[in-house]
């Protein structure tokens, strides 16, 4: 037993030369944290790490070589691993197992620390805002700028996506570049609004560098003949405040509604528009929704468009709503309230509210009267002739008869069917359908029509969705002369 374990201790404590580990002391909050491991030997098992500290590993690369020294053949195979720690983490011992020996490596701990601006004479990269004391909502400008030696022989650069929590963000595009002395300069802006309320942090920008230079950089962890720098900004908070309790807008609007007509027929459909136009943060306006028992209601999506000009964040919120009434009504003003940062005061604006007054459909049959005729019937002589005729005459004469009898229904079937043609296509339905241009017209005039046929209904809400007008059109006359429905 003892024999044993001085046999085990000795394979433990043998030199770990033939394993190495690459892995560095501290990273930066944020980043990924890459270490590399490398076994020499003829067979070598290497431990399956799967996690460190709770955090998933991943094995990103993966090298092998051979070497042959005095006549010996040496394998090599080097393994990165990649994880994503939020907090300080502790490289347990690893087991490898090279040419039936027992190697066990030491713990190595790595710190999560704050990234720092970085100092060099080649480049310099700088954040700043146009403001550092706003409201939630309240667009900020970022202003990016990047600087480096014109002369500097760089391979590649490329700018990480920065990681703006607690803040929504766009890029916008008036990215310039232009020369200061030796130096060249890019120049990023992004449009940012604060989330919520409290001292939000703006984290450092990186950009990655890759460059020709003899010296070797602290930052590169593999070698691969060029030296690759990760330039890092300054960091940025920004104190945010509250808006008053009930407001998510900040800016200055107006709002405004329209309505293509306060006189309608029962069933026929009204056209009602919103729209906000304004600076500040349009695209945080809630969905406006119109509350009308008495009204059937349809309503498309809010349209919003937003840009940045003049330094201002300008935008629109149209939404259009198809309404069907069934008698007189009432369309209530509706209200839109900010917070107006110039007055320091709440502000509510509301568009005027609308009657509408809605007329039955009454249909004026006019009676029509049978009246006799007033000619009194004269008395006529009567003549009585009587003729001869051969058999012969009588057979053509009843042929005759035969032929003209059919000739006659024929001729009676024909104008009935043109009448009826006629008469279909006169009807003031068909009339206005075919007259219509547009599929809103068509809306109009079917609207009454609604749910009294399941056909039709889909074709009438596939005219809501603008479908092809001149394809609907077709299969509603189609249809209409299938189920005859009158109007």
């Amino acid at each position: 037993m003892i024999r044993f374990l001085i046999i085990l201790i000795t394979l433990v404590t043998i030199s770990f030369s033939n394993v190495k580990i690459e892995i560095p002391s501290s990273i930066i909050k944020g980043e990924s944290l890459l270490f590399a491991i490398e076994a020499s030997g003829d067979d070598i098992v290497f431990p399956e790490i799967k996690e460190i500290d709770g955090f998933a590993v991943d094995v990103i690369q993966s090298y092998n070589s051979t070497n042959i020294i005095n006549s010996r053949i040496t394998k090599k195979i080097k393994k990165v691993y990649s994880l994503q720690p939020t907090s300080d983490v502790t490289l347990p011992p690893l087991e490898f197992k090279i040419d039936d020996k027992l190697y066990i490596t030491k713990i190595k701990e790595v710190k999560l620390v704050n990234a720092k601006k970085t100092k060099s004479e080649l480049f310099d990269l700088t954040i700043k805002t146009n403001k550092n004391d706003v409201y939630v909502g309240e667009d900020i400008i970022l202003t990016v700028v990047f600087k480096y030696k014109k002369h500097s022989q760089i391979v590649d650069l490329s700018f990480e996506q920065p990681n703006f929590s607690n803040f929504w963000f766009k890029q916008l595009n008036s990215s310039k570049q232009y020369e200061d002395g030796d130096f060249v300069v890019q120049e990023l802006n992004f449009l940012l609004f604060p989330l919520k309320a409290g001292l939000l942090e703006i984290s450092p920008m990186i950009i990655h560098t890759q460059m020709v230079d003899p010296r070797k950089s602290a930052y590169t962890l593999f070698s691969n003949g060029l030296s690759t720098f990760k330039v890092y900004s300054n960091a940025l908070d920004v104190k945010t405040k509250d808006l008053p309790s009930g407001i998510n807008l900040i800016g200055d609007f107006d709002i405004e509604a329209k309505l293509d007509k306060t006189k309608v027929k029962k069933g026929e459909s009204i056209s009602y528009r919103l729209k906000v136009d304004g600076v500040g943060n349009i695209d945080d306006i809630k969905d406006i929704k119109l509350d009308l028992k008495e009204a059937t209601i349809f309503e498309n999506k809010p349209k919003i468009i937003a840009s940045f000009k003049d330094g201002k964040y300008t935008g629109s919120y149209t939404k259009v709503f198809s309404l069907l009434l069934n008698k007189n009504t009432t369309i209530p003003s509706v209200k839109l309230s900010y917070f107006n940062k110039l007055e320091n005061k709440v502000i509510t604006k509301e568009t005027k509210s609308f009657v509408i007054e809605v007329e039955n459909k009454n249909e004026n049959i006019t009676p029509v009267t049978l009246e006799k005729n007033n000619n009194s019937v004269q008395n006529m002589t009567q003549i009585k002739v009587v003729e001869k005729s051969s058999i012969k005459d009588n057979i053509l004469y009843f042929s005759l008869g035969i032929i003209s009898t059919l000739l006659i229904f024929g001729l009676y079937y024909y104008v009935i069917k043109q009448k009826e043609k006629k008469e279909f296509n006169d009807r003031p339905l068909l009339k206005k359908i075919k007259a219509s241009s547009s599929n809103n017209d068509l809306l109009k005039i079917l609207s009454p029509f609604i749910k009294t046929n399941s056909s039709l209904d889909k074709l009438i809400f596939d005219l809501e969705k603008q479908g092809d007008f001149k394809t609907l059109k077709k299969e509603i006359i189609k249809l209409l002369k299938q189920i005859e429905l009158k109007g």
